[in-house]
């Protein structure tokens, strides 16, 4: 991604504050450990797509599948003791990687501590080069996944809008009408049709 390009040729780290991203997701409040093991699942392909190091920190206990201080599936994973120690463990993890580190949160307080030591990248910026991941976009975002899938069904919707709102509607109707006189006309004579249609009037 061309977003990442920005720092290179320097070694780049990004150190993700996986509550921010959960929270720009949608995800708040405790948030459930098979979701947040699918959120590690699509940290560590977008680290191996865009070829970069990455250390996602999550907050409170830490996960049997990915323990803390070990590798994900390719990526490192750090865990806060809790929300009151976020802030100061995003910005301890950011400033032990140096000059190549890129912090990633939505943390004002994280913002506020690590300064102008560490880069820093808001959530929301980072999220246009995530969100991009072409097998990302399905089972692994309940929400995400679901917008995405609606958002490809919504193309065929519109069409049939455009067709009609009324006159869909207008072209179902007339081509049954058409098909019901139709019949009647290759069936019959011109006078049986003609005594049906009086009888309609009447």
């Amino acid at each position: 991604m061309g977003l990442f390009n920005l720092f290179k040729p320097a070694r780049t780290v990004l150190v993700v504050d996986v509550v921010s991203l959960n929270e720009a997701t949608g995800q708040k409040g405790k948030i459930p450990p098979r979701n947040q093991l699918q959120m590690l699942r699509r940290l560590a392909r977008f680290a191996q797509r865009e070829k970069l190091e990455v250390i996602a920190v999550l907050c409170g206990t830490p996960l049997n599948k990915a323990p803390a201080g070990k590798n994900f599936e390719g990526i490192a994973v750090a865990y806060s003791a809790s929300m009151d120690e976020h802030a100061k463990c995003l910005v301890k993890t950011a400033q032990s990687k140096g000059a190549g580190a890129v912090m990633i949160s939505g943390n004002a307080a994280a913002e506020k501590l690590v300064g102008s030591q560490v880069k820093k990248m808001r959530v929301s910026t980072f999220r246009k080069a995530f969100d991009t991941g072409g097998d990302d976009g399905g089972n692994e975002r309940s929400e995400g996944g679901n917008n995405n899938r609606s958002r490809g069904n919504r193309p065929p919707r519109r069409r049939q809008k455009k067709n009609g709102g009324g006159e869909n509607n207008n072209n179902g109707n007339n081509n049954n009408k058409p098909k019901a006189e139709r019949k009647p006309k290759d069936n019959m004579s011109e006078s049986d049709a003609i005594n049906e249609l009086i009888d309609l009037v009447d």
